[in-house]
């Protein structure tokens, strides 16, 4: 009941003692200013300061929107247009009006490249919806419009390339294959973006090293990405994702991962001496590969180098790795 009473008091009491306060406040300016009038001009610069960083606070999110914005659009409409050009000038895009749908086959011995081709279009997707997403993810501020402009452009890229490979006299036709790979390959990076837990196990990544036609005539690499005898695709099973989920796995196992993955050798007339005539007869055989192995996962020695393993130059750095396999491990075919 005390308690109580007091409470009801200092309610009631309350409005009077701010009221009164806030006289004795109004007073106390008056006579301070007529005694010092320097005083008011002490406070002013104060109050100057504080709107100077009010309006440049306001100046720097304006100009990060305004950054944002220019980034969000220059990409809607920077790469189609550099896609579209450089397969203008690559790929022979536009040379016939006559519209041609492929039909390429998947991973058949006999079909183009032994299905190379369409792991690697399941790949490049898979790359461009991660690049995509986190560049979208920072210019949306996480909003769900990340995913429509991530998504959505890389879905338009993948039916854009088909569609110009229709009129293409140099390419295969509208591949359905090609498509399917890569829808598949934004629905795995649309996934592990979705869950960081997923993520933290898996990943897919590319290797790549010249095959002996190119180490000699070095001015065709810019058609690397045609030599597939050259590339290996593969799934990595991360053994660090243990610690992501808090398990407290021994130090050394966070560098190992676990590789599966698919390579063709034999398909490109890059592998012979005697280009299509070799091929033809088949002397020294095409093969389809999948292999399994063990390797090193350079990401985990990046974030070593830091102790904030969160910062922009550790994230910037573990970038290439996540995408690239280096070949430091070892690994075992088996030949279909």
């Amino acid at each position: 009941m005390i308690v109580r009473t007091v409470v009801c008091v200092c309610l009631i009491l309350m409005p009077v003692v701010l009221g009164a306060q806030e006289k004795r406040e109004m007073r106390s300016d008056v006579l301070a200013q007529a005694a010092v009038p320097a005083t008011r001009n002490i406070k002013a610069p104060e109050a100057d300061v504080m709107k100077n960083d009010g309006d440049a606070s306001a100046r720097k999110k304006e100009g990060i929107a305004i950054m944002k914005k220019s980034i969000r659009y220059s990409i809607l409409a920077a790469l189609p247009i550099n896609t579209y050009v450089v397969s203008l000038l690559t790929w022979d895009w536009g040379k016939t009006t006559k519209f041609r749908v492929g039909h390429e086959g998947w991973f058949g011995h006999n079909t183009y490249t032994g299905g190379s081709d369409k792991v690697a279009h399941m790949f490049s997707f898979y790359t461009l919806m991660r690049i995509l997403y986190n560049v979208y993810d920072y210019t949306e501020d996480g909003a769900d419009s990340k995913w429509a402009f991530s998504a959505g452009l890389a879905t338009f890229m993948a039916l854009g390339i088909e569609i110009g490979d229709g009129f293409c006299k140099n390419q295969n036709g509208f591949g359905y294959a090609d498509l399917t790979m890569g829808l598949i390959g934004i629905g795995i990076a649309s996934l592990l973006e979705a869950f960081p837990a997923v993520d933290a196990f898996v990943s897919l990544s590319a290797q790549y090293i010249p095959t002996k036609y190119f180490r000699k005539h070095p001015q065709r690499l810019k058609w690397f990405m045609d030599d597939y005898s050259g590339w290996r695709f593969m799934a990595n099973i991360k053994l660090a994702g243990f610690r992501y989920l808090g398990i407290n796995i021994p130090e050394f196992l966070r560098y190992v991962q676990f590789d599966i993955g698919y390579y063709t050798t034999g398909y490109t007339t890059y592998d012979y001496a005697w280009g299509e005539l070799e091929r033809t007869f088949n002397i020294k055989g095409k093969e389809r590969n999948v292999f399994i192995g063990i390797s090193v996962n350079l990401t985990e020695f990046i974030k070593d180098f830091f102790d904030d393993k969160e910062s922009l130059a550790c994230r910037a750095l573990q970038q290439p790795f996540k995408y690239y396999h280096v070949p430091l491990g070892v690994d075992h075919r088996f030949r279909l």
